[in-house]
């Protein structure tokens, strides 16, 4: 490791977060050392916890290799964009994986993702659909079990194949699914 980087950070963390602050983050590659060492040197310094949860997302790959600045091989958003994607079928392919998953990009998850996208707005679009509060209870269920977003679509995905006939049901798990996934339909 490369102990003035950690003693850095935790440095930078106390002088702004204080002690004892919610939720650190980073890259799954930052887990050890760099978490690790950063937390046990500022509570050696404070004698308190440093963070009261660690949350580390996966490692996106792309062609075999870590997705990163320096090799050059992003795959960026305001590409996508440019490129004509929908932003929304943008989101559902990021949220297609768990966040703590290492995962690499493949060009036809976009594709995927906007039929997705395509099936889930006709089926909002009816008139009619089977009972809201079940596939919102899943969505919130997904969600709380360390934002499996994955499990979240899946509940989706699932519910519009069913027909049913509330009329209601349409609009509220349209509503949900924004709320929760950021998905506007």
């Amino acid at each position: 490791g490369r102990p003035g980087w950690h003693i850095e950070c935790s440095a930078i963390a106390l002088h702004h977060l204080g002690t004892a602050f919610d939720v650190q983050g980073g890259g799954s590659d930052l887990i050890f050392p760099h978490h690790e060492m950063s937390a046990a040197e500022a509570e050696l310094a404070t004698g308190e916890p440093f963070s009261l949860a660690y949350v580390h997302a996966g490692m996106v790959g792309f062609e075999g290799e870590k997705m990163s600045k320096s090799k050059g091989n992003l795959v960026l958003v305001s590409r996508l964009r440019a490129d004509g994607h929908d932003p929304m079928a943008i989101r559902l392919a990021l949220l297609a994986h768990h966040y703590r998953e290492d995962w690499e990009w493949f060009g036809h998850e976009i594709g995927q993702a906007e039929a997705r996208l395509a099936t889930w707005r006709a089926a909002f679009a009816r008139s009619n659909a089977t009972a809201a509060a079940p596939v919102v209870a899943a969505l919130r269920a997904a969600l709380t079990n360390d934002l499996d977003a994955p499990a979240a679509i899946a509940a989706i995905d699932d519910w519009v194949t069913k027909a049913g006939d509330d009329s209601d049901a349409p609009a509220i798990v349209r509503s949900a699914v924004d709320a929760l996934l950021g998905v506007e339909l």
